[in-house]
């Protein structure tokens, strides 16, 4: 069951509580809803992150939540307009309403109810970027863009620092409220949560004039709130963005029997307590803006993560992803797979092999790797039962974003290639804005999968037209691939005009030889071809491997050179082909297994023209079956092969069960390997 699917049924049940409940009772809906639906630990975890719930671990036996809609139920909270809003007679929305307010409801879009009964109205006015920057500072740059997008279109062209032009924007027609209540400056709008599902709100006036300041309760009120957020620091919050951790900080207050409650009659605005608090901004990764310590970093906090791990993976397949560093997940492996299907494009292997293009994979054991392509060949049948290509409103915008998302992953694997260290990109203020297109390209192609969203929509969503999109997006990712640490890609457009290297790979001390010729790129890198030369043999690439060019090693990560033996070893990433072989007639040796080693001649037979027509890498011709894996060696090879054609005897039977059957040593399939040669393995 997707990932997407699932939320949407924790969202369906939370939606219809009207208190806590057990997640035995949830586990019970998803079953009725889905039939066969076993995962529990994965529908555990995503409850926990549900923005629909809080997590009530009171009870150390039994599993509890609380819905959101109904903790927020009757809370009060302030709202302090400024001067400006007092003078002009409205309220801007902005961030004011976060936490008490769903996610799904815009904040222009509540109701405020006044005491006498009627509800206020909106109305258009414009404002300098920078000024209306302070009314929606918790959203970020990227969140607060968003918003006005949302407004109004043209906002997009107006909104971009140093942000001086106009912007307009929705706010409270309020002027007769304030001038029924003789609203001041300095006095306070306080409002209590009628529907926090709806967004509708209560409101009533709160006068500065001759009220006295509770310094006591301020403060009992403001330590609380900091406490939960520094036990909020203890989770994984680079996951929580403000909102989250504005709701989190709230509950973890309330559930807290010392503190003061914090959502019955707040002595401060939730911004004022920000405002108060000296060693705390507002910073951003990503799509995400987070209420952070000055003196901390985000990239110093994930890189903190990455050292302990990094997050949990959201299924099997994806904890391969993870696993073989794809930096991709299977909602944006889906995205793939529909944009082939709406193509009627049905080769699975040929969408697998694009979506980790770049990229060798390599796996601890031959078991690893079928289960990866089982679980590939699941997704792929799920979404291909599924996908309905005249119903597929969103594969134009689908298609340019996988163009874009594939742009940034050839920049991401470029940097792993050429060994970019994560302490010196991660700072760097280039990849912070790679970092921040990836996730809003991820974002949109998460989007493009999604059923309920229809073409108008997700269009209306686009800050400016599609192929103006393409353009700007894609023009400054190239930017970006030349300014990255690491980035070689004058090396790679290079290698894009390279010639066509035809290698003949014979496996040394066969008899009769056991060999393949293959036809490659001359601009192929080292570990590239390993994985080739694993493919067209037949090899699981379970051991270690090595290129030799005289006394030069090649490696990947490199070793100890050994001046006694006056050997250089080298790390192979980043090096190509034609760095070794340069002539026809030049040869190297390829190395697979330092334990059997099995010994490689790899040698340069012709240097070819290249034709656009022809897929490389490619197989044209080949003799005789592979070597089985650890049988001993070339010479323990000929051994098995002479034991098994002798008579029955029990090392015969032995052998047999050892390898899983007999073995025909004259066997070759070149559309088996040439099918192989597509998958990135």
């Amino acid at each position: 069951m997707k990932k997407t699917d699932l939320y949407n049924l924790i969202r369906e049940f939370a939606m219809k509580q009207r208190g806590r409940f057990n997640f035995d009772k949830l586990e019970k809906y998803v079953i009725r809803k889905e039939k066969g639906f076993e995962d529990f630990d994965r529908l555990f975890d995503l409850t926990c992150e549900s923005e629909f719930l809080f997590e009530d671990d009171s009870d150390p036996i039994e599993d509890f939540f609380v819905p959101r809609h109904c903790f927020f139920q009757g809370a009060e909270f302030l709202i302090k307009p400024l001067p400006e809003e007092v003078k002009g007679g409205f309220l801007l929305p902005g961030h004011r309403f976060i936490p008490f307010v769903s996610r799904e409801v815009f904040p222009a879009e509540v109701t405020l109810k006044l005491p006498d009964g009627s509800t206020s109205s909106t109305r258009c006015e414009s404002f300098v970027g920078q000024e209306v920057m302070k009314y929606l500072l918790f959203f970020g740059e990227f969140g607060a863009l968003t918003y006005l997008v949302a407004e109004d279109e043209s906002n997009a062209a107006m909104f971009a620092p140093p942000y001086e032009q106009s912007v307009n924007i929705s706010v409270f027609d309020m002027q007769a409220f304030y001038a029924r209540c003789g609203f001041k400056s300095g006095d306070s709008l306080m409002l209590t949560v009628e529907d926090w599902l709806k967004g509708i709100f209560s409101v009533r006036h709160i006068s500065a004039k001759g009220k006295a300041v509770d310094f006591a309760l301020t403060r009992d009120w403001s330590d609380a709130l900091l406490a939960s957020y520094k036990e909020l620091r203890n989770e994984d919050d680079l996951g929580y963005d403000c909102y989250e951790q504005a709701a989190r900080m709230f509950w973890l207050a309330e559930m807290n029997e010392e503190a003061p409650s914090l959502i019955t009659d707040p002595p401060l605005a939730f911004s004022a307590f920000f405002n108060m608090q000296k060693n705390l901004t507002i910073k951003t990764m990503g799509q995400l803006s987070f209420f952070w310590p000055k003196d901390e970093t985000v990239e110093e906090r994930m890189l903190d993560l990455m050292d302990n791990g990094g997050s949990l993976p959201e299924s099997e397949l994806d904890a391969f992803f993870q696993m073989l560093n794809l930096s991709v997940d299977s909602e944006v492996a889906e995205a793939y797979i529909r944009d082939a299907l709406s193509r009627d494009e049905n080769d699975m292997d040929a969408v697998l092999a694009h979506v980790v293009s770049g990229r060798t994979l390599c796996f601890p054991e031959k078991e690893a790797q079928q289960e990866f392509i089982r679980l590939w060949k699941d997704l792929w049948d799920e979404v291909r039962e599924k996908h309905d290509p005249e119903k597929d409103t969103l594969r134009e915008i689908r298609s340019v974003f996988l163009d874009l998302n594939d742009q940034c992953l050839r920049i991401l694997r470029e940097l792993d290639r050429n060994a970019a260290e994560p302490y010196d990109v991660i700072g760097n203020p280039d990849f912070m804005q790679l970092s921040e297109l990836s996730a809003m390209i991820h974002q949109v192609l998460v989007m493009s999968i999604n059923a309920d969203v229809d073409a108008a929509t997700a269009a209306a969503a686009m800050p400016m037209p599609l192929d103006e999109m393409r353009r700007n997006l894609s023009a400054v990712l190239e930017d970006l691939a030349v300014r990255l640490p690491g980035s070689v890609s004058a090396k790679v457009s290079e290698a894009a005009d390279c010639s066509v290297y035809q290698l003949k790979i014979t496996l040394k001390g066969s008899k009769p030889p056991i060999w393949r010729r293959v036809l490659v790129s001359s601009g192929i890198e080292l570990e590239q071809l390993h994985n080739v030369i694993q493919m067209a043999f037949g090899w699981h690439n379970c051991h270690l491997h090595q290129f030799v060019d005289g006394r030069e090693f090649y490696q990947p990560g490199g070793g100890d050179d050994d001046f006694f033996f006056m050997m250089k070893v080298e790390d192979s990433n980043g090096y190509r082909i034609c760095d070794l072989l340069r002539r026809e007639k030049d040869k190297i040796i390829y190395e697979y297994d330092f334990g059997d080693s099995w010994e490689h001649t790899v040698l340069l037979e012709k240097v070819l023209a290249p034709d656009p027509k022809q897929n490389l890498p490619i197989c044209i011709k080949g003799k005789r079956a592979c070597p089985p894996e650890d049988c001993g060696g070339i010479y323990g090879y000929y051994q098995l092969i002479e034991t098994l054609s002798g008579p029955d005897c029990e090392e015969k039977q032995e052998l047999l069960e050892w390898h899983g059957g007999p073995i025909d040593p004259e066997a070759f399939d070149i559309i088996a390997i040439n099918a192989r040669l597509r998958l990135p393995f």
